[in-house]
């Protein structure tokens, strides 16, 4: 299954300029401000598009309504945007879901669209890469610095030491996720973090 023509036009891609670590619209090319004083613990981080109208909707059907047919053309959207930035890895991994979590979801979005994308790449896809330790309320709600709190100390990462490591998510709100996850990356020694998601809030 894939998006036609038509669906493809509605889903709204991330405005340019963006940030080149964070991938937010800035004003002119370049690092903004924010990354320039506090840099993040990702080297860099793209969207396929602005989580909003249909690429909302499909996203959130694929999430809560196990609408896991939408993996493959979600993972599609991933791979046209890594293709057109020119993004490369050693190997991709995913966002991880406490395991209380996972059994009562019974998948992981973003583990399904990272072994798609994997098979579009040519690229191992690690399962083991990064696990979530600590079981933490839904991110859904809480303000930024809530957020981070309750996220800090989550993830623990191994088997990476030297890679340039690419990890999927389906959104990024804050990106405090992706600090996070980054953040037990590279303290196992990857060489490079790149986040994609396959939406972004913007605003």
């Amino acid at each position: 299954m894939g998006l036609c023509c038509a669906c493809r036009s509605q889903i709204l891609a991330v405005p340019e300029p963006i940030c080149d670590i964070c991938g937010k619209p800035v004003g002119a090319p370049g690092i903004c401000i924010e990354c320039r004083m506090r840099r993040p613990s990702f080297d860099r981080m793209v969207s396929a598009g602005v989580f909003d109208g249909l690429l909302k909707d499909i996203i959130h059907s694929f999430k809560y309504n196990n609408a896991t047919v939408f993996k493959k053309p979600l993972a599609g959207l991933v791979f046209d945007l890594l293709i057109r930035k020119d993004i490369h890895a050693d190997m991709i991994t995913f966002v991880p879901l406490h395991w209380t979590r996972m059994m009562s979801r019974g998948y992981n979005q973003a583990a399904l669209i990272g072994r798609e994308l994997s098979g579009y790449m040519g690229i191992d896809m690690r399962y083991n890469a990064i696990r979530k330790v600590r079981r933490t309320p839904s991110q859904v709600g809480l303000k930024r610095s809530e957020r981070r709190g309750n996220l800090r100390g989550a993830f623990v990462s191994d088997k990476v030491k030297g890679k340039d490591v690419l990890v999927v998510d389906d959104v990024i709100t804050t990106a405090q996720t992706a600090q996070e996850v980054s953040a037990s990356l590279k303290r196992a020694g990857a060489a490079q973090v790149i986040f994609t998601s396959i939406g972004r809030i913007i605003g």
